[in-house]
């Protein structure tokens, strides 16, 4: 099925965004994102099994063209409008088959928070973690729903588990030039075998530069999927 509906809607939509004084210095902006996805639209078909998200797509379309008014909210107005704009670009993402980049995008963020929660109480305490509960739970949640408010709360684990990753690599390099100091006094701390204190000196540091690596190929795949998100 051919998209030509939607290019309707789009084109309509373009022209009631250029009658619309105000939506202010937005007008452009919008205009020309809905020129870019319109053009992107045009060279697709629609496959079978994606035609009710292509229908909502285009009665959407239809009903926010309806809302441009003198007498309109013009920020619940603009607000619309931007949610439109990613719907339609997290649709595109749909008829390009590119969903599966959310679900790669979330394993690498469940990866992250993991070795995140195991390594930060050692140097944070369980203060920074249990902080970190919260937005871990929802922007899980929130990346099974598509949201863009999910996902923008998942992101925030990359920075956290880079710098957390960072710390335990530096400790590292310590215990490189320092190995039987920093054995001998986890064994004294743990009080536990020297095989034992051994894997607690290596480990984690081993776990940290993981964590760095994790944590910037996570925020590489966010980079990526980020317009399948509503």
């Amino acid at each position: 099925m051919s998209t030509k509906d939607i290019v309707i809607v789009i084109d309509s939509l373009q022209n009631r965004i250029q009658k619309y004084p105000q939506l202010g210095n937005k007008k452009d902006k919008f205009y020309n994102l809905l020129e870019n996805i319109k053009n992107e639209y045009k060279k697709l078909e629609v496959p079978d099994n994606l035609l009710e998200v292509y229908n909502s797509l285009v009665k959407k379309g239809k009903e926010l063209n309806n809302k441009f008014s003198a007498t309109a909210n013009a920020k619940e107005v603009k607000d619309q409008v931007e949610y439109y704009i990613r719907y339609l670009n997290a649709a595109l993402g749909d008829l390009r088959n590119e969903v599966g980049w959310v679900n790669v995008y979330q394993r690498w963020f469940l990866f992250t928070s993991i070795l995140f929660l195991v390594l930060s109480p050692q140097w944070f305490g369980f203060v920074l973690p249990a902080l970190f509960f919260v937005p871990i739970f929802l922007g899980s949640r929130g990346l099974k729903a598509r949201s863009v408010n999910g996902f923008y709360m998942s992101l925030s684990v990359a920075p956290i588990g880079f710098m957390t990753g960072t710390v335990w690599a530096k400790n590292g390099l310590y215990v490189m030039g320092n190995m039987a100091t920093a054995i001998a006094n986890n064994m004294t701390q743990t009080g536990r075998s020297q095989g034992f204190a051994t894997a607690l000196t290596v480990v984690p540091p081993i776990l940290g530069v993981i964590l760095v690596i994790s944590s910037i190929v996570m925020a590489y795949k966010g980079y990526k999927a980020k317009h399948l998100f509503v």
